[in-house]
């Protein structure tokens, strides 16, 4: 079974890079995550002051538990240009500021005390969208977000994918998409059964199938007294999804809504009726701490757009933002519109592809999240495909 534990604690934080930072940990400044890299007066300082290198460091110690597993190190977002190290050696480099990546650690690790160093590079990288061109928002530097050690299974559930059909019908039906992880490439046969739940526990259906493959579909079908996701009354189910190997076992578990989002030459529809939007563009950024700022900040904020700007709608100015902000969107009724991040510019072949990658990383991120209603899948403010200056993402096959 599967354990993702917080890994924000006892990291050594330092001004720059170097090789002796892949040699040996240096506990000079001692910090916890989410962190920002330098610490910035309410007003009036000069963005450069952290665009530049910086390096996080820690100590992983061997465990018993790791033996026979696979264990990884997730990051939520780091600004911008990161790059992890295992005992010197680089383990995954992730050109985006926003979204989540994982650092496999599995067979790199000795059985003693292994360091764990993270450059981050918060200068304004050309080859990284949104830079390039003028944005007009600050990028803090810093690993800003929190970072998980997880241990699983050789064989794991990668990510579940939720639809659902007949939401305006008595009788609801609903689809769970199951990716399975096998980093080995291992043989298996698999058990895979699905819970949905209602949010006091109460369990509405159940599903299983069994696979030999990397992805398998469950489906509940006939559900009747489902209540629908609304902004008035945000009614959240609960599916987990449990897989059986030979090579042991996995569970994760997810929050979804049912709810139909159109928009139609009339206007919005929410569960197929009219909605009157109104709404703000939020940054994540905060005083002092720049993008470093932890859950139950996140949070407020949701609840001030909710309940003090009476606000039904939120979009993520101009970039994904942190998971807690979009979970209590869900909790409350607020709608989202999500973007990918840019402002205006466009660069290259290879820095479009890289924004086409944040529009995957972020979907598959947040696909399940019934408080979203739009994607923004072209960089904002870009020129149209009939501007002679424009090469907007949507010249691209997406």
């Amino acid at each position: 079974m599967r354990s993702v534990v917080s890994f924000n604690e006892g990291w050594s934080f330092h001004e720059g890079f170097g090789q002796r930072l892949l040699e040996a940990f240096d506990a000079a400044r001692s910090v916890s995550l989410p962190h920002t890299a330098v610490e910035l007066p309410f007003s009036y300082f000069d963005e450069t002051s952290y665009q530049r290198a910086f390096t996080y460091q820690k100590v992983l110690r061997w465990l018993p538990e790791f033996e026979g597993r696979e264990i990884s190190l997730v990051f939520d977002a780091a600004m911008a240009d990161s790059v992890v190290y295992l005992n010197g050696e680089e383990i995954i480099a992730h050109k985006d500021g926003y979204t989540p990546f994982e650092a496999r650690l599995t067979g790199k690790l000795v059985k003693g005390e292994n360091l764990v160093t993270v450059k981050i590079d918060g200068s304004e990288n050309p080859d990284i969208p949104p830079f390039g061109g003028r944005i007009d928002y600050l990028t803090y530097a810093g690993i800003y977000r929190d970072v998980w050690l997880k241990v699983t299974d050789p064989v794991s559930i990668r990510n579940l994918k939720i639809e659902t059909t007949d939401v305006l019908r008595p009788e609801k039906s609903a689809t769970i998409r199951v990716d399975i992880a096998n980093p080995e490439g291992r043989s298996f046969s698999a058990t895979v059964t699905a819970t949905l739940k209602q949010a006091d526990g109460a369990v509405v259906a159940t599903a299983a199938t069994e696979t030999i493959g990397s992805r398998t579909t469950l489906s509940f079908g006939g559900l009747t007294g489902i209540a629908l996701w609304d902004i008035t009354d945000p009614k959240l189910y609960d599916v987990t999804v449990e897989l059986r190997t030979e090579h042991g076992s996995d569970r994760i578990s997810t929050r979804f809504g049912f709810r139909t989002a159109e928009f139609t030459p009339e206007g919005f529809l929410l569960n197929g009726k009219p909605l009157k939007l109104r709404g703000l563009n939020r940054h994540q950024a905060f005083p002092y701490v720049g993008y470093a700022a932890g859950r139950s900040a996140q949070e407020r904020d949701a609840d001030i757009m909710k309940t003090v700007l009476k606000c039904n709608i939120v979009r993520t100015s101009h970039y994904p933002q942190s998971k807690w902000f979009l979970d209590r969107c869900d909790a409350i009724g607020l709608l989202v519109f999500e973007e990918i991040p840019g402002w205006q510019h466009i660069g290259d072949a290879d820095w479009q592809q890289e924004s086409i990658e944040n529009v995957r990383r972020m979907i598959e991120r947040d696909w399940n999240h019934p408080s979203i209603i739009i994607w923004g899948v072209r960089i904002n403010e870009s020129w149209g495909i009939d501007h002679p200056d424009g090469a907007g993402l949507s010249r691209l096959p997406l």
